[in-house]
């Protein structure tokens, strides 16, 4: 069974559509919503292999598996701190959560101190897998976007 993260970079007044009808979440992601460019404003990575990832780098630098504690930006970017569930709505696997711009740039920054730094997102603008989650923040950083997400 695959469970994959998806996220996807959106303008500050699509993300006010989706917080007013949660809905929406579903059809932003699987780039089906207006106003969201295809492929190039998306990241995905298989939720399980990033899960033992940060487990084991957890265990090798702090002695223990509980990375969403020792990560707490990564469990931010990645929706598994629960801190900004999107209420009222199932996506997949659970709730689906929605950061503002503001939240987006402090997560890019937190990414980047806690040494998630990995090379770049791929030529064609898209982004996927471990190694392009810190790109994909800096970027919607950098172009002051809100950020959706779900695990699906």
């Amino acid at each position: 069974m695959s469970m994959r993260l998806s996220l996807a970079k959106i303008e500050a007044a699509l993300l006010e559509s989706v917080r007013a009808d949660p809905a929406l979440i579903g059809a932003v992601l699987e780039g089906r919503s207006r106003g969201l460019p295809p492929e190039t404003d998306v990241f995905a990575d298989d939720h399980r292999s990033l899960t033992a990832i940060a487990e084991g780098r957890a265990e090798a630098e702090h002695g223990t598996a509980r990375w969403r504690h020792c990560f707490p930006w990564l469990a931010a970017a990645t929706g598994e701190d629960g801190a900004n569930d999107v209420a009222g709505c199932e996506v997949g696997y659970g709730p689906p959560f929605a950061l503002d711009p503001g939240q987006v740039a402090a997560v890019a920054r937190g990414l980047a101190e806690e040494g998630w730094r990995f090379g770049a997102g791929h030529a064609d603008g898209t982004y996927e897998g471990l190694e392009a989650l810190a790109p994909f923040y800096a970027a919607a950083a950098r172009e002051g976007k809100a950020v959706v997400g779900a695990v699906r």
